[in-house]
């Protein structure tokens, strides 16, 4: 049993106890069927208008998940654009103490913001293969590891066959105490949250430039989070999107 006033042990065993269910017969079907609800108490229904269009509602509908990526190098710029957008400083506030506030592409939980994005690439034009920390403050990349590690991941990724060709995985790992130290149990969702907008951010940013995305949750928890040097209770990768170039549109 789990004390009450725990805010945090449940939380963190459902993460290390969560890792993907394998089930091949789900894997080998299409997707679906897709269902939507249709409630009982209905009093009137009314039609909308046709939506307008923008550049957002363009990247929106451009945005696929791509399961054959082009060997292809990609502009160093694209990956600075990538990082920038899905967490990247837009603004910063002084509080009436004077104290300095960053405000990020994305919402937060009390503006604690308790992810780190992790980038495994190769084929970046200005760039050596490797693995790399996106450095927020400085707007930079930290080369952690060298070489091209997409081998490596293999095994970690259910998704492999898929991805085999991608320039970018980008790895969305959370210092979990960032967010539960203020909100317990809760921050843990708000983590997930965050997540969500921040892979959202690299999905649409990434249509606009012409590049493809996958978005995925199959993958090893321990064996990943290794390979990036985290510490397993602390922290940890809760999503990741592999970029690159559609191979279907590089040949058209």
């Amino acid at each position: 049993m789990i004390p009450l006033e725990d805010p945090t042990s449940l939380s963190l065993l459902f993460h290390l106890n969560s890792e993907p269910w394998l089930n091949d017969e789900a894997y080998r079907t299409a997707a679906g069927p897709q269902e939507f609800k249709h409630p009982e108490s209905i009093l009137s229904e009314v039609s909308l208008p046709p939506p307008s269009a923008s550049a957002l509602t363009d990247a929106i509908r451009r945005r696929r998940s791509c399961r054959a990526f082009a060997n292809t190098v990609m502009p160093l710029g694209c990956v600075s654009s990538l990082l920038d957008d899905a967490y990247g400083i837009v603004d910063a506030t002084a509080f009436v103490d004077r104290t300095r506030f960053l405000r990020r592409a994305v919402p937060s939980a009390g503006g604690l913001f308790p992810l780190e994005l992790y980038v495994l690439l190769r084929r970046v034009d200005g760039l050596e293969d490797g693995l790399y920390h996106y450095n927020v403050p400085g707007h930079s990349v930290q080369l952690m590891r060298r070489g091209d590690l997409f081998r490596a991941i293999e095994p970690m990724f259910y998704t492999y066959p898929f991805i085999r060709d991608a320039n970018l995985i980008v790895a969305i790992a959370a210092v979990f105490n960032r967010t539960q130290k203020k909100y317990g149990p809760r921050g843990y969702r708000y983590i997930l949250i965050e997540s969500g907008h921040v892979g959202q951010n690299v999905c649409l940013r990434a249509s606009e430039l012409g590049l493809a995305t996958l978005c995925m949750g199959g993958f090893v928890d321990s064996e990943l989070n290794a390979l990036l040097g985290l510490a397993p209770t602390r922290e940890g990768v809760v999503y990741t999107v592999a970029v690159g170039y559609d191979a279907d549109r590089a040949e058209s």
